[in-house]
């Protein structure tokens, strides 16, 4: 049961506002549906159904996307766009943005539902999320979610199972949280019926102004008890796997 019935109209307009802007950006730049599809790996039916509010797409899809248009994510989610403002001793910290409860961009991403919040600030240093994970058994998950740059999860309700593709799995209870980098692939199921809500933050890789992108060691760091853990001092690379 994917647990999003209570949702479909929310999801619908969601998908609609998502679609809407993807295209509007994609003409504005003078790019194809065809050529975009090419761009982000995707069947050219697949793309269409994306911009024509048919099809929900993932934080790492988007996340294609936006670099195949030069476009923040935000311009896709969020209704107003506030820029970050020009560097100057008046302007510098200055935005803010509120979300209440049941606000945000909803997103149905498979195994989970995202409420992006603080879709309304562009340039942002990170993507704040709230997921509601849907799945309980890892088989039913399909492929491994996989995205640049690093990931924390704070576990707000209920308990999860997380995987990835290198480590043990490890569970963890509300009050835990995770720390790990995005391009590793990972999955989230929950454990047992009982609503199993994280608080995600994304944190894109950032790419340096001669278009390299800052090399980062893989490090995971887990709140909670953990065989499977990476010593701290892997960041320079002395670390072993206990």
């Amino acid at each position: 049961m994917r647990g999003n019935s209570g949702h479909k109209s929310a999801l619908a307009s969601s998908r609609l506002k998502v679609g809407t802007a993807i295209r509007e950006k994609r003409v504005a730049a003078g790019i194809s549906l065809t050529e975009l599809a090419k761009r982000i790996g995707v069947a050219l039916s697949t793309m269409s159904k994306i911009e024509n509010g048919k099809l929900s797409t993932s934080f790492e899809r988007l996340e294609s996307i936006g670099r195949a248009l030069d476009a923040d994510l935000a311009e896709f989610l969020g209704e107003r766009g506030i820029p970050l403002p020009a560097a100057s001793p008046l302007s510098f910290g200055m935005r803010r943005s509120v979300s209440q409860p049941g606000e945000g961009t909803l997103i149905d991403g498979g195994g989970y539902l995202e409420w992006y919040l603080a879709s309304d600030l562009l340039n942002k240093r990170f993507q704040p999320i709230i997921a509601e994970i849907l799945l309980e058994d890892i088989a039913d998950y399909g492929p491994f979610t996989q995205h640049s740059g690093e990931e924390f999860n704070y576990v707000l309700e209920g308990e999860i199972e997380f995987h990835t593709e290198i480590y043990a799995p490890v569970r963890l209870k509300a009050g835990s949280s995770i720390y790990f980098d995005g391009e590793m692939k990972h999955a989230h199921v929950r454990v047992g019926k009982a609503p199993c809500r994280v608080l995600g933050i994304l944190c894109p890789r950032a790419e340096l102004a001669n278009g390299e992108v800052r090399e980062r060691n893989s490090l995971r760091v887990v709140d909670a008890d953990d065989s499977g853990a990476i010593d701290a001092s892997a960041a320079d690379g002395k670390g072993k796997a206990r």
